[in-house]
């Protein structure tokens, strides 16, 4: 072979014309002629090589999708073998001024931290701030002031929902709370 490796050497050339006859290959001849295809991207790796690092990389791919989903997940409404649940109606004082941004975040760090401490004590809670624009159907009159958020919480009984509205920090900034029970469905 000269130095371009284009040109085969006599040993090859007659080993070519054997396999042209019929003849197989030495198996020296073999493994070169197929590592130096393989090098130039001529041929591809063996099947079971490729399969092997597709169902690795799938894998990966899957347990990565898995940690995402398990991540991002909020956690499931209780069963109601757990116990009843109720929501708490949150309305906005009519007379409250409108909060700047930070007074805003300031309040919404208050009423989590209000939540984390009744996860923390075994309590189930979940909340959303509502934004204040909405539409009503009916001729439900309502609340002194606008609906701002609820919670749903579970509690054993009636009272442990009113205890757990109580301690609500909602009503110490002059809002309403409506405590209602979640019917079973």
């Amino acid at each position: 072979m000269n130095e371009n490796g284009d040109e085969l050497t006599p040993e090859e050339a007659k080993a070519l014309r054997n396999l042209a006859e019929g003849e197989a290959p030495p198996p020296a001849l073999e493994r070169a002629t197929v590592a130096r295809l393989r090098e130039r991207g001529l041929i591809a790796p063996p099947l079971r090589v490729r399969t092997a690092w597709l169902l690795a990389a799938a894998a990966g791919v899957a347990l990565f999708c898995a940690g995402l989903f398990l991540g991002h997940r909020r956690p499931e409404a209780p069963s109601s073998a757990e116990g009843p649940r109720f929501v708490l109606f949150l309305y906005d004082a009519p007379s409250e001024p409108e909060l700047s941004d930070a007074q805003m975040q300031e309040r919404v760090s208050e009423y989590r931290n209000w939540a984390i401490g009744l996860r923390k004590a075994g309590a189930d809670i979940r909340g959303e701030k509502l934004k204040p624009e909405g539409r009503r159907l009916g001729s439900a009159s309502p609340g002194d002031g606008p609906l701002g958020g609820y919670f749903i919480v579970s509690a054993k009984d009636w009272g442990a929902a009113m205890e757990i509205a109580r301690s609500c920090p909602h009503l110490k900034h002059g809002g309403t709370i409506e405590v209602r029970e979640i019917e079973k469905t």
